[in-house]
């Protein structure tokens, strides 16, 4: 058998060198996927996290706005009584000062019933 010269070793352990980082760039290459799949699947895990957060936040935003509204009204109404109450206001003072329930129907367009009501009830 022939026996291998210097040329045939060198070529021989090139090849087997190749070989070697082949197989290490290819680990890497794999390990690199890997990394690539675990950020990926963070990415969208918080990318439903983030769209979650944004739709609370515009819940209670509107439930803000919803809660002002009606604060606004219960304000307004605490501030400007309606007329009924201006009516019953002086009705009320109208009894304390004596009137009858004839005279609340005059002179405060009162139904009868609620005239004699605030009579009795204030007279008590």
């Amino acid at each position: 058998m022939a026996s291998l010269t210097l040329v045939h070793w060198l070529l021989i352990g090139n090849l087997a060198l190749l070989v070697v980082v082949g197989g290490f760039m290819w680990s890497l290459w794999r390990q690199q996927q890997l990394e690539q799949a675990r950020v990926n699947e963070s990415l969208v895990a918080l990318d439903e996290a983030n769209q979650a957060v944004s739709r609370s936040a515009i819940g209670m935003g509107r439930r803000i706005k919803q809660i002002e509204s009606r604060f606004q009204k219960v304000e307004q109404k605490a501030v400007l009584p309606n007329a009924d109450d201006a009516t019953f206001e002086q009705a009320s003072r109208l009894v304390g000062l004596g009137a009858t329930a004839t005279e609340l129907v005059d002179n405060c367009g009162m139904a009868r019933g609620e005239a004699e009501l605030l009579v009795s009830l204030k007279r008590q």
